[in-house]
């Protein structure tokens, strides 16, 4: 199938610039983001049994970094996960899983993500302005710093990262420990009636506290050492995820009582941040609230454009998204088409406390979808390409595959104990894969000129092939299983 790669003299991503610490750093700040901090600090309300829920959610996302790990290290491209089921399953698939699974997030949990943060600001800590106004002033900011490049991105995504992780980890012990201001209402896991359905009921929820593992692999070319740095960044991100969200929801729940946490509200955090230590409580909650929705909204802002970046190389979104801004190769249309979803989401009010969890889960069913889609393209090209280099395998193959996808299934299909809002979501996740999936033909159709085709995994030694052709003006010479700079470059 003929792809298009870029024409001698165009600026390419930069490459080998940012390291270990960026990759870590996405890893974390994209999956802790404020509505993270609201729900999984709302999901204590259930005690223990949210505690087993976060569990489940843990292992169903390792699995699915296993996967990630190995297909991301075997095709280290910015076109990431489209490149990945494309080999593994064909274009039509591949444009899909990043319909569903990213350009829905940036639509559903992306847009209030940046409402949860502007409320934030504007009602609760009293900025003023209104909270349409600061959506614009951070999603604006976050975009001038992405178009800047790849390096002002790490800096700031490094320094959210070590902001909200210290945060939440002294916050959490304090609040665990009994150490505020006040006395605690209770004890962190009281005694409720344990039951397999209310499990299952809360495992959407829960899997939505530890999904974007791999939004780091759009950061491939750029990342000194992928082969490094993408399995540790997801595998030891998710762990520093786990440690301190479960320390923090734990000392929510000593002082919040269980109905006001059941009512999963954005002010959450603020709210605990207030019951521990007062007015100084709720600024400190309140400043690491919008510092981790600006690093969940960087990281949306710097992966997604990234992947369609790389999608314009193979003609399966219009050639304007690879266009790179000369002067610091950022993919520009990308992020500003981006951060104008999310923008414009909450202007027309789309976003308001009544829609903000069916938002959230809709998107966690988009993202379950392009899970269970590279599960299947990773069980493909283990088939079909067993030679491959692999610089990182995925152990117990297939069997993680197969119980991550089973995971992921029964999530999606109990996503929420509240039937109504069940079906809220479920209509909100059909409309846009009915769009996604028409989307996909359309455009595949078009570009390709070949219904069989789109549907025919393309071979890797090709999508290699586009990468040697794509990184040739750089002085990158690319083997089966990913790129190495030429001693003479």
């Amino acid at each position: 199938m003929a792809t298009q790669a870029s024409d001698a003299g165009k600026p390419t991503l930069e490459r080998r610039v940012v390291g270990l610490p960026t990759a870590l750093g996405t890893t974390f700040s994209l999956i802790v983001a404020t509505s993270v901090l609201s729900t999984v600090a709302g999901g204590f309300f259930a005690s223990y049994v949210w505690l087993a829920a976060l569990g489940i959610a843990l292992v169903t996302m390792y699995l699915a970094a296993f996967s990630f790990s190995e297909l991301a290290t075997m095709i280290p491209k910015a076109g990431s996960m489209n490149e990945y089921v494309r080999a593994g399953l064909g274009p039509f698939f591949a444009t899909l899983t990043v319909l569903v699974g990213y350009i829905a997030i940036q639509l559903f949990p992306g847009s209030a993500e940046a409402y949860a943060g502007a409320f934030i600001t504007s009602d609760v800590l009293g900025a003023g302005l209104g909270f349409k106004a600061w959506v614009w002033i951070f999603v604006g900011f976050l975009a001038l710093v992405n178009i800047a490049g790849i390096k002002p991105f790490a800096a700031l995504e490094i320094g959210l990262t070590y902001t909200v992780a210290l945060s939440l980890l002294v916050i959490g012990v304090l609040g665990l420990a009994g150490a505020g201001s006040s006395d605690p209402i209770g004890t962190a896991l009281p005694s409720v009636d344990f039951t397999w359905s209310f499990l299952s009921t809360l495992l959407g929820l829960a899997i939505f506290t530890f999904v974007g593992v791999e939004y780091t692999c759009p950061l491939a070319e750029e990342l000194k050492n992928p082969a490094r740095d993408i399995p540790v960044g997801i595998l030891g991100g998710l762990g520093l995820i786990a440690v301190t969200v479960v320390l923090y929801g734990l000392g929510a729940a000593r002082y919040l009582p269980g109905e006001q946490l059941s009512t999963l509200s954005p002010t959450l955090p603020v709210d605990f941040g207030t019951a521990l230590f007062g007015d100084a409580g709720k600024w400190w909650m309140g400043i690491v609230v919008i510092a981790a929705m600006l690093g969940t909204l960087n990281a949306v802002l710097a992966g997604v454009p990234r992947i369609l970046y790389g999608m314009a190389l193979t003609r399966q979104v219009p050639s304007f998204f690879g266009y790179l801004l000369p002067s610091t190769r950022a993919p520009v249309v990308g992020i500003v088409v981006l951060a104008l979803m999310a923008i414009l989401m909450n202007q027309f009010g789309a976003t308001d406390n009544a829609t903000f969890i069916e938002l959230i889960l809709a998107g966690v069913l988009g993202w379950a979808t392009a899970y269970f889609l590279i599960h299947l393209a990773q069980i493909s090209l283990r088939v079909r390409e067993p030679s491959a280099k692999r610089p990182f395998r995925s152990p117990l193959f297939p069997i993680v595959q197969l119980v991550g996808m089973g995971l992921l299934a029964l999530a999606a299909f109990k996503v929420f104990p509240d039937p109504t809002v069940r079906d809220h979501i479920y209509r909100d996740y059909g409309i846009f894969l009915g769009v996604a999936v028409a989307a996909s033909l359309l455009y595949n159709l078009y570009a390709f000129r070949d219904l069989a085709g789109i549907f025919k995994p393309v071979p890797l030694a090709e999508v290699y092939r586009e990468t040697e052709e794509i990184s040739h003006d750089i002085g990158v010479e690319v083997e089966p299983g990913g790129p190495h700079i030429r001693h003479d470059s």
